[in-house]
């Protein structure tokens, strides 16, 4: 991102970001738990008695990373509430900043519209009575038009936009991706039959790290956003670290578990890593002047 900016873009700019913030903080916390009610129903009422045990671990796993996502977003909400006004000056940290907090509901709201299509919509008896769109669509609609509104409010030619476009798209869509990677990793790490001993023919290091790790990537994938928003080259570091990192964990867990999700997201994780590699893309999102 570039601190070219104009009066009015920062203004539509802040505007955009408060009714953002002010949804995230007083309707998204109500939407997320619309969405999980649901999900967790379809897991203790058919899931788990009708396929067995390695379907108890995910109400557990939803229940905390949708309450983490919720109190993310409610701190990103009251991060952009404070900054609003630097982002009217035109402080060339504060749009930045704006979009590494619009990221949470983004992501956040991709992680949960994904359980609810295979848990709710997919079966457990529930699509009769929960056939419409998830509530957690909202809170994706809402975050990403924000983020996009912010990313694209500034003077700068075409090829500087579609390069933005497409690496901080791929940073969701991957972020989003390995999050939800993990949550099957975590979800057979917990439910293995030697639990609580560690018994390597259980692929106990494969999914510590398509889990645990996994998630420990989303992190650096959502702190690259804005320090690649501000082209410094620490975001580009962190974002092909995690780009490399969970493009490796998802490979070695698919040559273990052949599960196809495991290679879409290594897949993913290597375009990502190609991605940033790309001197059209690199050198618009990196300064290395300011270095």
């Amino acid at each position: 991102m570039t601190n070219n900016t104009t009066q009015t873009q920062r203004l539509i700019a802040v505007i955009v970001v408060v009714l953002a913030a002010l949804f995230m903080i007083v309707a998204e916390p109500y939407l997320m738990v619309m969405t999980l009610n649901p999900a967790l129903h379809a897991l203790v009422e058919y899931y788990s008695p009708q396929l067995g045990p390695t379907w108890d671990p995910p109400v557990k796993i939803l229940s905390m990373t949708y309450s983490i996502w919720m109190a993310a977003a409610v701190f990103a909400g009251s991060l952009l509430l404070v900054i609003a006004k630097s982002i009217y000056e035109g402080e060339k940290w504060a749009r930045p900043v704006a979009l590494g907090a619009l990221s949470i509901p983004s992501i956040g709201g991709m992680t949960m519209v994904i359980p609810w299509m295979v848990l709710v919509l997919g079966g457990g008896g529930l699509a009769s009575t929960h056939s419409g769109p998830p509530p957690a669509l909202a809170i994706m609609g809402v975050g990403l038009v924000a983020y996009y509104i912010v990313l694209l409010s500034e003077k700068a030619d075409w090829k500087m936009k579609v390069a933005q476009l497409v690496v901080f798209t791929a940073l969701g869509v991957v972020a989003g991706m390995v999050f939800m990677n993990a949550q099957h990793g975590v979800r057979f790490f917990m439910a293995r039959p030697s639990a609580p001993f560690f018994e390597m023919d259980e692929s106990v290091p494969e999914l510590i790290l398509g889990g645990y790790v996994n998630y420990a990537a989303v992190t650096l994938f959502v702190i690259s956003i804005p320090l690649l928003a501000l082209r410094t080259r620490l975001g580009w570091q962190l974002a092909m670290t995690a780009a490399i990192t969970t493009a490796a964990v998802s490979l070695l867990s698919f040559i273990d578990r052949a599960s196809t999700e495991w290679l879409q997201g290594a897949f993913l994780s290597l375009g990502m890593a190609a991605i940033l590699l790309i001197p059209f893309f690199k050198n618009r999102i990196v300064n290395e002047a300011t270095e």
